[in-house]
């Protein structure tokens, strides 16, 4: 199947502040590796032969071109720009002009989900021919409050709503996260649906108009993925992935480039971001310090930008 996928990495990355402020959200690194790289290899590793990877920044926003173009010097990428932050629904479609298949995929710029699902998720949207396919993963209630519940049967999806209040408006424990297969039928919703109260044009209202068009949604259920929404998420998944890293040192820890660390330092499990400086005395555990960091004091189970920390219950 002819494919196109497409990122969304537009948002502005209010629930990540202040670190977003510093470095833009798609930027902030993942094992000293920009956070949108992770998400580009996972498409590249489903050995999904995309004949185009398209990513949606914001106006003006130049930075991201530059890094990927740093990463990936041989490989060509479509930059959308979404011209006002009016929400997921808006942001897809700005692509209405850019797909040249019949069918694309569409996935969130801080949400890694596994290669092997992606590759399984697009053959199952083949197969089934149909209008959109949504990854759905399970989520407990508190969740669901932040989530779009779904009423899951048959490998259909028959009925979505948006950050539902009750228990009693929960369709399921399944949430649609955020990648989907989309035929071009969902540009016609798109421009139909209304602003919601958030000022934004939500993908899920459109999703919700193809279901009462009857046309068919399928889903597909996905487990290990990992969204990166808040500094919290920063911290763990830094530290999820430093356990598969090859080559940490004999503390377990990652080393950036250019930092200067102090002899009496003692550090372990942690991670240290490009260009930063650890001082005298400091001791660091389970601790991720984001690049040009100077620290001069003690840290345990904490994400740290300069003079900015937070430190998390374990």
């Amino acid at each position: 199947m002819a494919l196109s996928a497409f990122i969304l990495a537009a948002g502005k990355g209010s629930r990540m502040y202040p670190y977003s402020k510093e470095i833009n959200k798609p930027l902030l690194p993942v094992i000293n590796k920009p956070l949108i790289t992770h998400v580009i290899n996972r498409l590249i590793d489903s050995e999904i032969r995309f004949n185009k990877i398209g990513i949606v920044i914001r106006e003006g926003e130049l930075q991201i071109q530059e890094v990927i173009n740093k990463y990936y010097p041989k490989a060509s990428f479509d930059y959308i720009i979404q011209d006002k932050p009016l929400g997921t629904g808006h942001a897809v479609l700005q692509l209405e002009n850019r797909v040249k298949t019949n069918d694309f995929l569409v996935v969130a710029g801080d949400s890694l989900f596994p290669s092997r699902f992606i590759r399984n998720i697009s053959d199952l949207h083949e197969k089934n021919r149909n209008s959109a396919t949504l990854a759905l993963e399970k989520m407990n209630f508190e969740q669901m409050r932040h989530c779009s519940t779904v009423k899951f049967s048959k490998g259909r999806v028959w009925d979505i709503r948006e950050k539902p209040k009750t228990k009693e408006e929960i369709l399921s424990n399944l949430n649609s996260a955020a990648m989907y297969l989309f035929s071009h039928s969902i540009f016609n919703v798109l421009k139909q649906i209304q602003l919601s109260v958030r000022n934004e044009y939500e993908l899920v209202s459109a999703i919700k108009e193809l279901i009462i068009k009857k046309e068919k949604i399928g889903g597909s259920r996905v487990s290990r993925v990992l969204h990166i929404s808040n500094s919290h998420d920063l911290w763990q998944s830094n530290l999820a992935f430093l356990a598969k890293v090859e080559t940490k040192d004999i503390n377990g820890n990652l080393i950036g480039e250019n930092v200067t660390i102090s002899k009496s330092a003692k550090i372990k499990n942690s991670v240290i971001g490009n260009h930063s400086q650890i001082f005298n005395g400091v001791e660091l555990i389970n601790t991720v310090i984001l690049p040009n960091s100077i620290i001069t004091r003690s840290f345990s189970n904490s994400l740290i930008l300069s003079d900015y920390a937070e430190t998390f219950q374990v």
